[in-house]
């Protein structure tokens, strides 16, 4: 990867981008993608609440990796 060093005010308004941005040229022309560093460290969310994420462990389920193989392995 190159690294690219920007100057004020560019960087001062890449600072406070909060999302990823499209760069362009002044004549509209894509010049690439900007993600902020704030954007990568955003804390997702699991699909399911705690409440729901503890019942699917508590209900355990599924086959063991072994039986899965077999299975594959017939089917080859």
């Amino acid at each position: 990867m190159s690294i690219l060093i920007v100057q004020d005010p560019l960087t001062t308004r890449l600072a406070a981008a909060e999302s990823p941005l499209e760069i362009c040229s002044s004549d509209g022309r894509l010049l690439g993608y900007f993600t902020p560093a704030k954007a990568r460290q955003l804390r997702l969310e699991p699909p399911a609440g705690e409440e729901e994420m503890a019942r699917r462990e508590a209900a355990g389920g599924g086959r063991p990796l072994a039986d899965i193989l077999r299975d594959l392995e017939k089917r080859a």
